[in-house]
């Protein structure tokens, strides 16, 4: 398996996080050091703690609503009834 050096990042976990370690260093260069990153859908921050995902899923809570209030009633009955039958 290839390392795609380009999209790799460093982050520390545990109480080392705070403590000042120099950066990763490969072939290509230094690796930028983060406290949190996204990974399948997951925010991971270097705590272990769900803060910062559980923050960044009641962001896009609001976006959702506007969608399904926008919807007239007939359409989100019509939408509804043809999900439900569709499996």
């Amino acid at each position: 398996m290839q390392l795609n050096a380009s999209k790799t990042k460093e982050m520390i976990l545990g109480p080392l996080a705070k403590s000042n370690l120099p950066l990763l260093s490969t072939t290509v260069g230094t690796k930028d050091r983060v406290t949190s990153f996204k990974l399948l859908g997951v925010h991971i921050d270097s705590t272990l703690s769900w803060t910062t995902h559980v923050n960044n899923i009641i962001k896009k809570l609001p976006q959702g609503f506007i969608s399904l209030n926008s919807l007239k009633e007939q359409d989100f009955l019509l939408v509804s009834y043809s999900i439900i039958t569709q499996q």
